[in-house]
């Protein structure tokens, strides 16, 4: 099982210059790191810190290269096809999840503090729905008057999916809307979450 890694946001930039996808610029604001990507000295730093911690290496020539774990981040963070925002509530505090997935990768982030995250690689053989929804219940299981809001970050759009648990056990789903306060929920089972959170997904129906 893959252990989480702590990076930092100069990390963060590093790894987003070094793989260069097209969805770089939207995982870099979605992880609060966009100010600093035109920062040269700051993607340095970056850099620096990932070889001090072995994640990274500089050949006789120069040349920067990443593998294993930290090699996938990067594509993850470069190519994402599909970015997660979860929201976890609880009584007393609120936190978040961003899951990014690329082609044959996919990594979990959460914030540390000061603008870190810890990334953690999802194994390979565990669809997103199904991914999705273990975190929502984990959530809801140690925090029953929570509340997890699951969105697909596409700009603009703004609308999520809101699950909560219902007192027999089962689940509530409703859909938060910008500019609305008003949310009329539903009940459903573990079969109908799983159904939704594909379509809040976007996933393809085989």
């Amino acid at each position: 099982m893959p252990e989480q890694i702590g990076l930092g946001f100069a990390e963060i930039l590093a790894l987003l210059a070094f793989h260069g996808g097209e969805s770089g610029p939207a995982a870099a604001a979605l992880l609060g790191v966009d100010r600093y990507e035109n920062l040269p000295d700051m993607v340095s730093a970056g850099v620096s810190s990932l070889v001090a911690r072995s994640y990274a290496h500089v050949d006789p020539h120069g040349e920067l290269s990443i593998e294993g774990e930290v090699a996938g981040i990067a594509i993850a963070l470069g190519a994402a096809e599909r970015r997660m925002l979860l929201t976890l509530e609880s009584p007393a505090w609120t936190d978040r999840i961003v899951l990014l997935e690329a082609p044959d990768v996919a990594v979990l982030l959460r914030p540390r503090a000061y603008g870190t995250w810890w990334a953690l690689p999802q194994p390979a053989d565990l669809p997103g729905a199904e991914a999705t929804l273990n975190l929502v219940r984990g959530h809801l299981t140690e925090n029953p008057r929570g509340r997890v809001l699951v969105e697909r970050h596409v700009e603009g759009q703004g609308v999520a999916l809101s699950v909560r648990r219902s007192d027999d056990g089962g689940w509530l789903l409703g859909q938060t809307v910008p500019g609305s306060e008003e949310l009329a929920e539903f009940p459903a089972d573990d079969a109908a979450l799983l159904v939704t959170l594909r379509a809040v997904r976007g996933d393809q129906v085989r």
